[in-house]
């Protein structure tokens, strides 16, 4: 009875996983994909890459301003003023007992000619800046590379591994099948049939598992991609490599140098130490002398005058050019500060520099000796499972000629069906290791 129950449980848990797998298959249309598609959806939608382009615009506006602030400069003024009473007349110097309107304009130009190299160095410290912007939108463009080609091929290695779980059932049932006749004939007692029958419930409900880790990872990616209209995918299937481990002690230094060369996180960290030295050249300038060169024009108009309007602006006319020389003598020693402030900014970045560079080789060190280890479990796999085979087969005549109980048939399928779904799983972590080594290496992460 216990064992019948345990069927019972089984099969309604797997029914209603496979009813409920079903509503959620109906809810939307089926999107077939190809890793390469996948990575450009995710791209761009992503809400971080979006966030790093709009930070890449400010910097553009940012450098565009600092080319803008060579040229020169330029406004007009426009007043209007009434008096009352008592009104001083601006033509004759004396007070008229009347209203008197005043209006005046002027235009005040006003170019730099020198400000101790501050406006040259400030566009320099933008272009770094810009740079900088540039490779950190790169890098998480890169991450979410990284991110998508590790949900797809987790869903390979899910559908994988549910393929296998169902053959196994289909292996199951066939025994069943025999069994059944032989219980029939009278050479296996009842005990044999109902032991296979909760062994496959059991399978079934393994079955149901690996279904709910597909939808998972399915998920997963569609989450990633952040397109409402996939509800559903479908991913084409890819030739992925055979693992093979490789015994290569310079290949970590070779992949850490290709790495330091094109990796955009260090890309970004040295623009932002070389835009720091600049913003030292941009503090030091303020302790120079500053040129510059302007000019004004400026009139006025009163009703103190019967003349007309525009000939009162032609007679009051002033004409100014003007060469000015700021020379800082004290500063209360801001300008002190603002040196030491700017080279304390360009240490920080040399050490920031200094932690990418050194997080980059532990990386690259940790991604080697995972994908040694992956290799190495998945050959080693590969021989139990070939073995294991080898023993199944032996262990399923002795079964069919009543030479060995269940217990010691079923131990040996179970231990076979683990060990086909641990290749199965080492063989794809040996993949998304090796990307990881591609992505140091600059090399394309799709197939």
């Amino acid at each position: 009875m216990r064992t019948f129950f345990l069927i019972l449980v089984n099969v309604f848990i797997f029914s209603f996983a496979c009813l409920a797998q079903t509503a959620v298959q109906s809810q939307g249309a089926l999107v077939k994909l190809g890793l390469s598609r996948a990575v450009e959806i995710a791209i761009q939608n992503n809400l971080n890459v979006k966030s790093s382009e709009v930070n890449f615009s400010n910097a553009q506006l940012a450098l565009q301003q600092a080319k803008n602030n060579q040229l020169p400069g330029m406004n007009a003024t426009l007043g209007q003023a009434s008096s009352y009473g008592r009104s001083l007349n601006p033509f004759t110097n004396t007070y008229d007992p009347r209203n008197i309107d005043y209006n005046n304009v002027g235009l005040n130009a006003n170019v730099t000619i020198f400000n101790g190299g501050q406006l040259k160095n400030t566009i320099a410290q933008n272009e770094f800046s810009l740079k900088a912007s540039a490779e950190d939108l790169q890098a998480i463009k890169e991450n979410i590379s990284l991110q998508v080609v590790l949900a797809y091929l987790n869903i390979l290695n899910a559908e994988d591994q549910l393929s296998i779980a169902k053959t196994q059932t289909e292996i199951t049932k066939l025994q069943i099948d025999k069994t059944q006749k032989m219980v029939s004939a009278g050479s296996l007692a009842l005990t044999s049939l109902l032991d296979l029958k909760a062994q496959l419930a059991n399978e079934e409900s393994n079955v149901v598992s690996f279904q709910s880790t597909l939808d998972i990872n399915k998920l997963s990616l569609i989450q990633l991609l952040n397109d409402t209209q996939i509800t559903q995918v479908q991913l084409e299937r890819i030739q992925v490599p055979v693992p093979n481990a490789t015994s290569n002690s310079g290949f970590v230094s070779e992949v850490y140098q290709k790495a330091l060369e094109i990796q955009p996180l260090i890309k970004s960290a040295d623009y932002r130490v070389l835009g720091a030295a600049k913003s030292i050249l941009v503090a030091k300038s303020s302790l120079l002398p500053s040129l510059s060169f302007g000019g004004s024009w400026s009139a006025n108009q009163s009703n103190a005058l019967t003349t007309s309007y525009f000939d009162q602006l032609n007679n009051t006319q002033n004409k100014v050019v003007s060469l000015n020389l700021n020379i800082p003598i004290f500063s209360r020693l801001a300008n002190k500060t603002r040196i030491s402030q700017a080279n304390l900014q360009k240490v920080n970045a040399e050490i920031e520099a200094s932690k990418a560079r050194l997080t980059l080789r532990q990386n690259i060190e940790q991604a080697f000796v995972n994908q040694q280890n992956s290799a190495k479990k998945y050959e080693a796999s590969t021989v139990q499972v070939a073995a294991l085979e080898e023993s199944f087969r032996a262990s399923e005549s002795k079964f069919n000629a009543g030479a060995i109980d269940f217990v010691n048939y079923s131990l040996q399928k179970t231990n076979l069906d683990k060990a086909k779904l641990t290749m199965v799983q080492n063989k794809y972590d040996f993949v998304f290791r090796s990307k990881i080594l591609d992505y140091y290496q600059g090399k394309s992460l799709t197939f």
